[in-house]
Order: C-alpha cells, then sequence, then structure tokens
C-alpha cells in the first residue's frame, strides 16, 4: 500500500522488487536442498532441485538488481523465458533419467515435474509488469 504523499518514483521502485526477492529465497532454499540431497544419493531428485534452483535464483537476482529485459525490446523478453522453459525441461529429463526403480519412481518424477513446472511458471510470470497509462 502507498500513500498519496509519496513520490511515484518511490512506488515504480519498489514494485515488484518483494516478490523477485521472495523467488531469490525460494529457489535459493531450493538449491541448498538440491545440494544437500547429493550427498544422500537421492540423484533423482537432488540434481534437477539443484537445476531449477540454480536457474531460478540467477533469475531472480538479476531482476532484483534491475537486470529485467526491457520492455521495449520484446526478443530479449522472449530470449530470456525460452531459456528459463529451456532449462525446465533438461531439469525434468533428468530427474525422469535419474528416478530410482520400483514403487518411488512416480514419486519423484512427479517431484521433479512440479519444480520444471514452477521455473517454467516463473519464466512467463517473473517478468516486470507493464505500467498503467496516467499512473505516473
Amino acid at each position: 500500500m502507498t500513500r498519496d504523499s509519496e513520490p511515484a518514483a518511490r512506488r515504480r521502485l519498489l514494485g515488484d522488487t518483494p516478490l523477485h526477492v521472495l523467488a531469490v529465497v525460494v529457489f535459493g532454499l531450493l538449491a541448498w536442498s538440491g545440494l544437500a540431497g547429493l550427498d544422500r544419493e537421492v540423484a533423482g531428485l537432488a540434481v534437477p532441485s539443484l537445476i531449477v534452483g540454480l536457474a531460478g535464483a540467477v533469475r531472480a537476482v538479476l531482476a532484483v538488481a534491475g537486470f529485467r529485459p526491457p520492455a521495449t525490446r520484446p526478443a530479449a523478453r522472449r530470449a530470456v523465458r525460452v531459456i528459463l522453459v529451456l532449462i525446465a525441461v533438461v531439469a525434468l529429463a533428468t530427474g525422469f533419467a535419474l528416478a530410482p526403480g520400483g514403487m518411488d519412481r512416480g514419486f519423484v518424477i512427479a517431484v521433479d515435474a512440479v519444480l520444471a513446472g514452477a521455473l517454467a511458471a516463473y519464466a512467463f510470470l517473473g517478468e516486470p509488469r507493464p505500467a498503467v497509462v496516467g499512473t505516473h
């Protein structure tokens, strides 16, 4: 919530930053849990978690630092989305290949699919919101 007395520049500066900071924390914890899982020999969950966590955290850190694809260059924004979706597909394929046999296989693949879906969703939903006309 912003008050009418706050300058418009401050409102624009704070826009999406808290959500990207939350994404840094979430994806960072995901990468950390993937790294910790490598020691416990659960590669089917650990490697995709590490891949998705690192990719999402890097994207979120760049967004917090202000390195967002410019809204005037749709090709740059599209390239960032495509790269993140490809990383999500690679993470899912890696999880599928490393999933253990037996009754845990379906669970591991389902978790990896949810993680890949989270990264793909962040690729599309994590872009800066377009400015609304007349809100300067």
